[in-house]
């Protein structure tokens, strides 16, 4: 049975400005055990500042994508064009919106535009009618080109995709649209994936919304469709600072093995990372393992040092911050437990049991179902360990029971797995990128 111990930290806290994000290089234990080489974390957080009310938010471009595929026949495509139509009622005259609507082809129904003739717009989306395939890169691909006509920094620039199928035409395999938002990313759009019902590739779905940083949501009934777009727009809504990066550097005998929930750059010594937007009162972090040398019982060593960069929509500043982290070495097991501190531990042993539900899936995946029951019950005892070692860990529990009813569902029929693989990429993904619903 695995158990997570000793694994460092010492939060440097930074004094808060008005209307600044809050930065904090830490790590889930002050005290590591001396004299031994081991490998502990380090997590890098920024928490966007809270915005007191709307009328402070910065001005949307959205591109609302909707498939009109043959099999978005009947409740999908009436929801999703009432979905649509509550959406933009949100915005105003401060925002530009288009929507784009493909199947095999993809048509610009209507092309971006500053927010005003709600009822011509409402018209236009009602006459949307299903048919046809699914050129799901080349709608996704249009949409961005209508962000781009009025792409401005200090304004929230987004794609928002839903589909209920396979891409079956143009490019269409995860890494090639996970390269096309990596590219739209590159350049300050996030596309944000809603997949709808259970015949869309989640894979996909998924790879094109993590790459660009946006967020990712499978839809099991058409019926969810409308909420689920107004907790995409309450999102787009709360953006208080974008394009932030961040430059973290390790000393000289620290070692990055790897990073646990996002892509980095790993250049020697330096890791370099960042995130599109940063949500107000919403926390975003990248959680990082190191293996640190060998220490004597008493000494100190710095395990990181942090610069993040930013672009604050509220001041319209570009905000610079600064953080670190130390740990201190002891031969007392009892100090090193007790140092703990347990909200990143919880952090950090939940992305370590993401990372093994993921293999857990893939082992179903290539149709080892008894691997892949045995890889979902180890991770619900690791997660129950360490649930223990923390003195009862709410969060860690309730991954123990989503592990085990994952077991279950390893072997279950196809069109059982099917649905519950969706749900895992969606739980997956939420825990790896902190999305904010």
């Amino acid at each position: 049975m695995r158990t997570l111990i000793g694994i460092c930290a010492m939060l440097i806290a930074l004094p808060l400005e008005a209307k600044q994000c809050e930065f904090t290089v830490s790590t889930p234990q002050p005290i590591l055990l001396a004299g031994k080489k081991q490998t502990t974390a380090v997590k890098v957080a920024v928490k966007g500042f809270k915005m007191k009310s709307e009328k402070e938010r910065a001005p949307l471009n959205i591109a609302l994508v909707i498939d009109r595929s043959g099999s978005m026949t009947g409740q999908k495509i009436e929801r999703a064009k009432e979905a649509t139509i509550q959406a933009i009622r949100r915005l105003d005259s401060r925002d530009i919106v288009s929507v784009v609507v493909f199947d095999n082809n993809v048509d610009v129904l209507i092309p971006a535009t500053k927010v005003s003739n709600l009822k011509n717009m409402e018209r236009k989306i009602r006459t949307i009618e299903p048919g046809g395939t699914t050129a799901l890169h080349a709608g996704t691909q249009k949409g961005a080109e209508e962000v781009k006509k009025f792409f401005e920094k200090g304004i929230v620039n987004r794609v928002i995709l839903l589909s209920d199928g396979q891409a079956n035409v143009g490019p269409s395999s995860p890494a090639q649209l996970a390269e096309l938002g990596r590219t739209l990313g590159g350049k300050g759009i996030s596309v944000t994936t809603l997949g709808l019902g259970s015949d869309y590739n989640e894979d996909l779905m998924s790879r094109l919304a993590s790459a660009s940083d946006g967020n990712h949501k499978f839809i099991e009934s058409a019926s969810e469709m409308a909420g689920i777009f107004q907790k995409e727009f309450n999102t787009a809504l709360s953006v208080v600072a974008q394009d932030a990066k961040c430059v973290l550097t390790l000393p000289e005998g620290n070692r990055p093995v790897r990073a646990l929930n996002m892509e980095v750059s790993i250049n020697g010594q330096e890791i370099t990372f960042g995130w599109n937007q940063i949500y107000s009162n919403h926390e975003r972090y990248m959680m990082l393992e190191v293996e640190v040398p060998a220490t004597n019982d008493g000494r100190s060593l710095e395990l990181a040092t942090a610069t993040l960069s930013y672009d604050n929509l509220e001041t319209k500043s570009a905000d610079k911050l600064s953080g670190k982290v130390e740990v201190t070495f002891s031969s007392s097991e009892s100090q090193v437990k007790e140092a703990t501190n347990k909200t990143v531990m919880e952090d950090y042993v939940e992305l370590v049991a993401n990372l093994e539900n993921e293999r857990a899936m893939k082992l179903r995946d290539n149709g080892d179902i008894e691997g892949a029951r045995r890889a979902f019950i180890g991770n619900s005892a690791f997660l129950d360990s360490n649930a223990r070692l923390l003195g009862g860990s709410v969060r860690l529990s309730r991954g123990v029971a989503t592990n085990s009813m994952n077991a279950d569902e390893a072997a279950a029929p196809a069109s059982q797995w099917n649905d519950a693989r969706k749900r895992m990429v969606e739980g997956q993904y939420q825990l790896g990128a902190q999305q904010s619903y």
